[in-house]
């Protein structure tokens, strides 16, 4: 079975880069709204190349000082039905049966994606020697059309963590989570661990650098294990404006970035074509 060891895709997310907006006087936000950009190219194990942009829309409200919840929207647009995303990232339908069967021929779609609503809740402040934890529940709703190939067609849960912690000028972070994922009528999706490890480092007020190791466990049955390494810069233009740029490159099969996570929009920098206004 063939996989591709470079992404082709997230090297245009260099090109992208992004623009962020804050319209906020502080760093302290009670709302946020934020899209993004997410292009990947990947065979993702079925020996074709399936092209999926993935555009998401969150709106999150801070209801008290350790409580997130946020919604989000996401258009999606795909060259094939070879692969569907789902809640624990990108499922090939190559031993799928019945109707959802891998199609013989390929067609491009595109149109609304699976609804997602995240809650979270900061259970512990960063103290001196220990970081601030975030538990989460995230739940994915079939809204997206699956005859369409755009969505399983079926609920998702996520249940995870986010742990966070500033060491001299650096913020270091893991966010750890486990997805049920539903299967469909013929196929036989398996439920996804999956893990982010990474840091970020400011080198003068204006310029920082941040890295990600991501990985989780396959969706589908023959499907490896995705594994991938994301560099990138962010620069300040203004207090309002950022551009941010980064490159991924995968050891197996590529994933796709889901939606931004209002807290972490908060803290990290966003490694693809972005905009983010937040409030008070």
């Amino acid at each position: 079975m063939r996989f591709r060891s470079v992404v082709v895709a997230i090297a245009l997310e260099l090109i992208l880069a992004s623009v962020t907006a804050a319209l906020a006087a502080d760093d302290d936000p009670r709302w946020l709204f934020s899209s993004s950009v997410n292009y990947s190219v990947g065979d993702y194990g079925t020996n074709k190349d399936t092209t999926i942009v993935y555009v998401p829309f969150t709106f999150g409200v801070r209801l008290i000082d350790t409580l997130w919840i946020s919604v989000t929207v996401p258009w999606i647009d795909q060259n094939s039905q070879n692969v569907v995303v789902t809640g624990g990232g990108v499922a090939t339908r190559k031993k799928a049966k019945g109707k959802f069967a891998q199609p013989a021929t390929a067609t491009a779609e595109s149109g609304l994606g699976d609804v997602l609503l995240r809650v979270a809740y900061v259970l512990l402040d960063e103290k001196p020697f220990l970081p601030e934890i975030a538990p989460y529940v995230k739940i994915k709703f079939p809204t997206a059309d699956a005859d369409r190939g755009l969505g399983t067609g079926e609920f998702d849960e996520t249940v995870g963590v986010d742990l966070s912690k500033q060491i001299i000028g650096s913020l270091y972070g893991y966010v750890t989570a486990y997805t049920f994922v539903g299967s469909p009528p013929g196929a036989d999706f398996h439920n996804s661990f999956g893990w982010s490890v990474g840091a970020a480092y400011t080198l003068v007020p204006s310029l920082s650098f941040f890295a990600f190791l991501n990985g989780s466990t396959a969706i589908s049955p023959g499907q490896a294990d995705p594994l991938e390494v994301r560099v990138g810069a962010e620069y300040r233009l203004t207090r309002a404006v950022k551009f941010t740029g980064a490159v991924t490159r995968a050891s197996r099969v590529p994933g796709i970035a889901q939606e931004p996570d209002p807290e972490l929009l908060a803290r990290w920098t966003v490694a693809h074509a972005s905009f983010r206004a937040e409030g008070r």
